[in-house]
């Protein structure tokens, strides 16, 4: 029975790192498009690394070519609000077929942690547009400029995060077994320790280090900056933090603190985390949303996670008097 439970860990870990990967905004996407007469087809290229250069290749199907230009439009390194796309340089995309249909341009990153953002579009002999090609909300597309991560790094924070993800998944697994009394609880709260544990480690740690070599900062979790993906790591080890010293007294077997909630309420914090970690998961990778939006969200759950331990640290209080 206990190999089963394991292996039923693994698979529903391997299934959430699969849907992790699957739903990452930051790999290439397959994307076809049509405006007017035309229909543009691309693999995007979202990063390049630092100083290397890479090709944009761009499919256009329309009407007989007749002399229109197709053209990549490019904002200046480093530009994030790109409100004005018209005012982007243009550089005509070079074609090897001299009827068109297929085009390309070489892209050269500049520093790693730089981005800039792109679009097409086509214009005729005398420069009047004729169709445009960005995403389907009419934002440009984006480009990352990153660093080289040295494979160590790499290696570490990707098998600290499986650890992570395997010990939540497994502490899921005890909790539906779980019953009423504080034996049962305890497994459950071990695994959402080490998980604890090892997502410190993936996450801020080496993910410090990954963030230094990928994008030359530190950490974007709030209150330092809003990026999605430190968030997201945040979020979750906060919410494992709050799961563990609310079960402290259980997890160390009454030598530390008293626990704030009843054995069965503390088994299925295993169910609760795993529900946590299956949101987050389902947010897609290196999303891009405002920094109000990152700041009212996060702070909100930080401060409800901080309100609620506060609430349950006084009613145990009370209890124990």
């Amino acid at each position: 029975m206990k190999i089963l439970r394991i292996a039923l860990a693994l698979l529903v870990t391997l299934a959430m790192l699969y849907i992790a990967r699957n739903n990452s905004r930051g790999r290439p996407e397959h994307i076809v498009h049509t405006d007017g007469e035309f229909t543009f087809t691309i693999t995007t290229v979202p990063k390049i690394t630092e100083h290397k250069t890479d090709r944009l290749a761009l499919k256009v199907d329309g009407p007989p070519y007749f002399g229109y230009r197709v053209r990549y439009r490019s904002s200046q390194p480093g530009n994030i609000a790109p409100e004005r796309p018209a005012d982007f340089a243009a550089i005509d995309m070079r074609s090897e077929n001299p009827d068109g249909g297929e085009y390309f341009v070489d892209v050269t990153a500049g520093a790693k942690g730089g981005q800039a953002h792109y679009y097409f579009d086509i214009v005729d002999a005398e420069g009047v547009p004729l169709a445009q090609f960005m995403k389907d909300d009419g934002a440009p597309f984006r480009l990352r400029f990153i660093g080289e991560v040295p494979p160590f790094i790499l290696v570490a924070h990707i098998a600290l995060m499986f650890v992570t993800v395997f010990c939540i998944s497994l502490g899921a697994v005890l909790a539906l077994r779980a019953g009423v009394n504080t034996a049962a609880a305890r497994p459950v709260l071990v695994c959402l320790f080490w998980a604890a544990v090892a997502g410190f480690l993936g996450g801020y740690p080496f993910g410090f280090a990954m963030n230094h070599y990928a994008f030359s900062t530190i950490w974007e979790g709030i209150p330092f900056g809003t990026d999605a993906t430190d968030n997201k790591t945040q979020l979750l080890l906060l919410s494992l933090l709050f799961a563990v010293l609310a079960g402290i007294g259980t997890l160390t077997r009454g030598k530390i603190g008293r626990d704030l909630f009843s054995p069965r309420v503390l088994a299925r914090f295993g169910l609760i985390a795993f529900a946590v970690m299956l949101f987050i998961y389902i947010i897609p990778h290196s999303i891009q949303y405002s920094p109000a939006f990152i700041y009212l969200f996060c702070g909100a759950w930080t401060a409800g996670l901080v309100v609620i331990y506060l609430v349950a640290w006084q009613r145990s209080r009370r209890s124990a008097a």
